[in-house]
C-alpha cells in the first residue's frame, strides 16, 4: 500500500498540469484493436468511437463496476451505426457527448479542434465587451481575488474569482492568497469586523489548496470534515507515467479487482500552526458559474456548518468526479478530458444529491439588490 501511495503522489500533479497544454495530450493507442475486424474495416469515426468507449470504460470512476461497463458496451452497437453515417467531426463529437450522458461536465468532456478555437474566440470577445470597472461591489473586477472592508456596515467583502495565486500559477508578480488572508483577517480583528461575505459566484475552480487555507481560518483543522477521495487506475493514466501500471498491478494483486483506490487524507505537516479562527458570521455566495474547487469550498462550508450559502442552485454535484486526464483520438484528432477520481462529500445522508441548494435564493443579476439581501441576512440573529 505504501508503495502505491508514493507512486500516485509523484504522478498526479504532473498529469494535471499537462491538461493545460493541448500539445501534450496523450494520443489513445489502438494497438489492441489491430486484429479487431470492426476496427480495421471501420471509418475514422467508427474507429475512434471504439477507442473512446474502451477508454471511458477503463478510465472513468463511474465505470469501475462491471455491470455499468457491460451496459456501456451494450450501447456501442448503436453508436457504431450512427458513426457509419457521420459526416463531420462536430457531428461525431455530438455522438460521443450523447454517449457520456450525465457524466459530461467541465471535467469530462469532448470537443473537436475547430469548436475549441471558436469557443476561445467567443470567450475573448465576451471579455472584451465586459466593462473592466464598475461601482457595484459584487461585480466581477476581473482579478484573482480581493477584499474590501465596509466599516460603516461592519462587513468585510471577499471576492474569490479563481482558486489560483502566485504559487499555483508560478508567477511572482501575482498576489499570494494566504498572505492576503492573513492581512484581511488581521484588519478585521483590528476594526472589530464580525461579518464576512465570501463571493465565489465567478469562481470556476483551480487549486483546492486555496479553499483549504480559507476554511482553516473559519473552522479549526482538527474539526474540519473533508471530502474522501478515490482514484481509478487506468491505461490512460499509465500512458502518462508507466509507474501507474505498476501501482495498478500491485493494487489488483492484493485482490482489489474493480475497486477504486482510496487516496490517503493529507497529513498535517510538523510546522503547521492553526491560524486564529474567525468567530463572526460568514455568508458564501455561489452561482451557476461556481464549480470544481470552488464547488468543494461550498460543499465543505455546508457540511461543516460554516455560515450560510446564498445565490443560485449549483451546477456541480457535491459528491462528484474530477481530476482530469487529457487525451486525443488518433483518427479524428478530437480531444477531450476525463475524470479519474471520485470525491465523496462528508454528509453521507446527502451523498447522491445532484445539486447544492442555497440557504437563501438570490437573483445575482441585480448586484445591488443581492447585496442588500445578503447584508440583511448578516444582521439576522446577531
Amino acid at each position: 500500500m505504501k508503495r502505491i501511495i508514493v507512486i500516485v503522489a509523484a504522478i498526479i500533479c504532473s498529469i494535471v498540469m499537462m491538461a493545460q497544454d493541448i500539445s501534450q495530450f496523450k494520443v489513445l493507442s489502438d494497438s489492441i484493436f489491430h486484429t479487431n475486424e470492426a476496427y480495421v474495416k471501420g471509418n475514422k469515426y467508427q474507429r475512434d468511437a471504439m477507442l473512446f468507449v474502451d477508454m471511458l470504460a477503463d478510465t472513468h470512476p463511474y465505470y469501475i463496476k462491471k455491470e455499468r461497463r457491460d451496459e456501456l458496451f451494450g450501447r456501442q452497437t448503436e453508436l457504431m451505426k450512427a458513426c457509419a453515417a457521420c459526416g463531420s467531426d462536430s457531428a461525431f463529437v455530438e455522438l460521443l457527448i450523447q454517449t457520456l450522458g450525465d457524466l459530461r461536465d467541465k471535467h469530462t468532456d469532448v470537443i473537436d479542434l475547430q469548436q475549441l478555437e471558436a469557443k476561445k474566440k467567443a470567450k475573448q470577445e465576451l471579455q472584451d465587451l465586459q466593462p473592466t470597472d464598475t461601482n457595484a461591489l459584487m461585480a466581477n473586477k476581473g482579478d484573482l481575488f480581493h477584499y474590501q472592508i465596509i466599516a460603516e456596515k461592519g462587513v468585510c467583502y471577499l471576492q474569490f474569482n479563481q482558486c489560483a495565486d502566485a504559487r499555483t500559477l508560478r508567477d511572482e508578480s501575482l498576489p499570494r492568497w494566504d498572505t492576503m488572508l492573513d492581512e484581511m483577517f488581521a484588519k478585521m480583528k483590528e476594526q472589530g469586523i464580525k461579518r464576512l461575505i465570501v463571493d465565489a459566484q465567478y469562481n470556476n475552480g483551480g487549486s483546492s489548496m486555496l479553499c483549504d487555507e480559507l476554511l482553516i481560518r473559519l473552522c479549526p483543522l482538527e474539526q474540519l470534515q473533508t471530502l474522501s477521495t478515490s482514484l481509478r487506475f487506468s491505461r490512460l493514466m499509465a500512458a502518462y507515467n508507466p509507474r501507474i501500471a505498476v501501482a495498478k498491478q500491485s493494487w489488483e494483486a492484493d485482490g482489489h479487482i474493480d475497486e477504486l483506490y482510496p487516496m490517503p487524507s493529507g497529513k498535517v505537516g510538523p510546522d503547521f500552526v492553526q491560524p486564529e479562527v474567525f468567530d463572526g458570521k460568514t455568508i458564501f455566495v455561489q452561482s451557476e458559474r461556481t464549480f470544481s474547487s470552488a464547488g468543494i469550498l461550498m460543499t465543505l462550508a455546508r457540511d461543516n456548518h460554516i455560515g450560510l450559502i446564498v445565490g443560485t442552485n449549483s451546477t456541480f454535484s457535491p459528491s462528484h468526479y474530477g481530476e482530469v486526464l487529457p487525451y486525443r483520438l488518433p483518427n479524428t484528432n478530437v480531444i477531450g478530458t476525463i475524470s479519474c477520481k471520485y470525491f465523496a462529500r462528508p454528509d453521507k445522508e446527502h451523498l447522491d444529491d445532484k445539486s447544492l441548494m442555497p440557504d437563501v435564493s438570490l437573483d445575482l443579476t441585480d448586484k445591488e439588490k443581492a447585496l442588500d439581501t445578503i447584508l440583511k441576512q448578516l444582521t439576522i440573529n446577531n
